[in-house]
């Protein structure tokens, strides 16, 4: 997850063309300045050839995966197509629930087939458009709640209006800042003096916060000082005419921007990231410009949720949860990242939780990060943009993530791992290429190939041609093999005592043959875990390198 801007091995002398997508979203054109159809059907075609065929690069599990996300997408829009009016509580938040999901997919789609970072669009343009998108996307949320008033106003129609924006509270807690000013009638001025009596009210909440907190400081549980206090937000400590109030004068003096939300921020810097690596690749693109373009509107973006009084690690957290979530059925996003992109940060196994007031447990995935050892990255750690490399760059990539692997296992006398480290890399491209399916295999051999299918995907998506991939993967390997060999002289006697006396045969078999290696792989027993492998309890100071992450 390192800095981009530092990144080796951009290929020399490509630039881009100035094409784009258009989205379907109900946006002026005229503000967002689309290309002509033809530019814009042909980049979006473009992109959806390249994705598909980077999605064949994975395997079985994944495009199941798929395949169960786009049936829960088509059950998503036929609920927030049924308009009857019969439907009970549980069938509108279902409903509710689905059109949050549409309506952020739809967001994030406008940003990523925006015009926002090609060359000739200057800050103040790029701020404006972003701010049309992130209107659009507040009003589709707020039509969602006040949709049952279209059927005619009445008693019934209220009620579920009113149960939608409540519900829309607790669905996203953040959305509660976002009503007041859509409920706030725009023709209403506040004169000066309302403001500056706001203000004061804010002020004496302040006070009163700022007095409760001295007052109770010395109290010893955390937990017992924080009812005592009370919310620190002043917003809280306002009437609901006072909230109002306070709330419109911070629209007016935003220059009438919507605020962001954590998610709204997050889903914005998800889409920036994934608007630059599209135009990045398309056939003469001006690589440099473009990342530019894209570190001025995320650094406009990050000002923006400073100003909004957003925290910047809950938006992290926020993003990498949509980051994650999303890797599992649109898998070209594990190409996008430094670190994922070459096998180095993976996602963290998902883990059992307590359900609150009960007995129950649940399996939840809360955002969470691994390095490829297993070891758990720092959870303000967000991801930073890949921009395309050429074949050395690629090898010198590929290679320190295998040699990581199998220096880890021979630092630990681990024959087990090291065996599974060095014939999973070896037999990984053929497999791959062959279609072979990997399910059922020991865990350390399916990691490995599960690292290998993301870094064929990676080099592919960056123009490198089938022949210029097995050179990179093969030399790639053959230079992390060089190094363990470099740090530990007697690697023969090692991999005679990991693979037997005839190990040179059974490396060759395994090349020749992946598919009967796979099947001897899977008839052989295998020992039960016993707890937590050493990988898992390195400690902090083992950490996957900063150079593939960017803290918050």
């Amino acid at each position: 997850m390192g800095d981009d801007r530092h990144q080796a091995g951009e290929p020399g002398g490509k630039t881009y063309a100035e094409s784009d997508s258009r989205s379907d979203e109900p946006i002026d054109a005229e503000v967002i300045g689309e290309p002509g159809p033809e530019d814009a059907d042909g980049a979006r075609v473009w992109r959806d050839r390249l994705r598909d065929r980077t999605r064949g690069f994975f395997g079985k599990k994944t495009r199941e995966r798929m395949a169960d996300r786009e049936r829960v997408h088509q059950i998503d829009v036929d609920r927030a197509e049924d308009e009857s009016e019969g439907l009970d509580q549980r069938e509108q938040l279902l409903k509710l629930r689905a059109e949050t999901r549409l309506a952020g997919e739809k967001y994030m789609a406008s940003l990523r087939d925006s015009k926002l970072l090609v060359p000739g669009f200057n800050d103040a343009e790029r701020t404006r458009d972003l701010g049309v998108m992130h209107h659009v996307y507040m009003q589709m949320m707020m039509q969602s709640c006040l949709k049952p008033l279209s059927r005619g106003v009445n008693a019934n129609s209220i009620i579920q209006a009113v149960g939608m924006v409540m519900t829309m509270r607790m669905l996203a807690p953040d959305f509660k800042k976002e009503m007041d000013s859509y409920l706030q009638p725009l023709k209403d001025k506040i004169q000066e003096r309302i403001d500056t009596r706001t203000r004061g009210m804010v002020a004496s909440a302040e006070s009163g916060i700022a007095h409760r907190q001295r007052i109770f400081h010395d109290v010893p549980s955390d937990a017992r000082r924080g009812r005592l206090v009370g919310s620190t937000d002043p917003r809280d400590h306002l009437t609901t005419k006072w909230r109002k109030r306070f709330d419109a004068m911070r629209h007016r003096e935003r220059g009438h921007r919507e605020m962001f939300t954590p998610d709204s921020a997050a889903m914005t810097e998800v889409a920036l990231m994934e608007n630059a690596f599209w135009k990045m690749r398309e056939p003469g693109a001006d690589i440099g410009l473009i990342r530019d373009s894209y570190w001025a509107m995320r650094k406009r973006l990050h000002e923006q949720m400073s100003e909004d009084g957003l925290e910047r690690q809950e938006v992290v957290q926020r993003a990498r949860r949509i980051i994650g979530e999303r890797m599992e059925y649109e898998p070209e996003l594990c190409t996008m990242f430094n670190g994922v992109a070459h096998g180095r940060i993976v996602k963290a196994p998902a883990h059992e939780e307590r359900i609150a007031g009960s007995d129950r447990v649940r399996t939840v995935w809360s955002g969470e990060f691994d390095d490829q050892l297993g070891r758990r990255l720092p959870e303000d750690a967000m991801f930073t943009l890949r921009r395309p490399m050429d074949a050395d760059a690629h090898q010198i990539q590929l290679a320190e993530t295998m040699k990581t692997s199998l220096l880890d296992a021979m630092g630990r006398g681990d024959q087990e791992s090291y065996g599974g480290n060095m014939l999973g890399y070896l037999v990984g491209f053929a497999a791959q290429k062959q279609g072979l399916d990997t399910s059922g295999l020991p865990d350390m051999l399916q990691h490995r190939l599960d690292q290998s299918e993301v870094m064929i995907a990676s080099m592919d998506i960056d123009g490198l041609p089938p022949e210029d991939q097995q050179r990179v993967y093969s030399n790639a390997y053959v230079d992390a093999m060089e190094a363990v060999n470099e740090k530990y002289p007697d690697l023969e006697a090692e991999l005679k005592r990991t693979l037997g006396e005839n190990w040179q045969q059974t490396l060759q078999a395994a090349v020749d043959d992946p598919g009967a290696f796979f099947e001897e792989q899977r008839r052989k027993p295998r020992p039960r875990p016993m707890g937590p492998s050493a990988e898992q309890r390195a400690g902090p100071q083992d950490e996957a390198g900063s150079e593939d992450y960017q803290p918050a």
